[in-house]
């Protein structure tokens, strides 16, 4: 979705994300976007982050618990007094809907996946329980277009051997950010 001003990478500091190199998660994505795109990319963290500075799309590094913005934004969402389908904190990544609420956790799983910001732009989450978990999400981030890809995945520990088989959950939104649960998938191995 195109929108007026850059695409912003938003990097957590807070809690586990200050161990982590996220900002070098986030110059990779920023430098891959402008050698493909010449895409105009600013890198922020969390703190400087604010709804009313960003005026274009926005992709997340880190779990609400690490991103004092990704929290914020998902915190302002409501559809149906609802929260958001898909929640990624510390005690790991939850998928629920009205039928079924799964978690994911354990070391090496990562998710990516889309959230609505105000005036129609994108937030695009990239987080994970651990950096393997962060590094296996962010090898998801789409850099062809015209490239069909989820709405949202959720990766585990075995991504890097077994490929498709390594993810635990991925699918698509409906026109009101729930999860299209006839054209999903969700392992219930290894979920809580």
């Amino acid at each position: 979705m195109d929108t007026v001003g850059p695409l912003t990478i938003v990097v957590g500091t807070g809690g586990r994300a200050a161990e982590l190199p996220l900002d070098r998660i986030a110059s990779t994505i920023a430098q891959n976007l402008f050698i493909y795109f010449g895409a105009d990319v600013e890198i922020l963290y969390d703190y400087e982050a604010t709804a009313t500075r960003l005026s274009g799309n926005v992709i997340c590094l880190g779990m609400e618990d690490d991103n004092v913005f990704l929290a914020d934004a998902l915190r302002a969402y409501t559809v149906k007094n609802r929260e958001f389908p898909i929640r990624a904190g510390s005690g790991g990544i939850l998928v629920k809907d009205v039928d079924f609420q799964i978690k994911y956790k354990g070391n090496g799983v990562g998710a990516i996946y889309l959230h609505p910001l105000p005036r129609e732009g994108l937030l695009l989450c990239i987080c994970g329980t651990d950096l393997e978990g962060v590094e296996r999400a962010a090898r998801l981030f789409p850099y062809r277009t015209g490239a069909g890809q989820p709405d949202w995945i959720v990766v585990g520990p075995k991504m890097g051997i077994q490929g498709l088989q390594g993810v635990k959950a991925m699918g698509y939104y409906s026109n009101l950010w729930d999860i299209e649960s006839d054209v999903s998938y969700l392992s219930y191995l290894d979920a809580t």
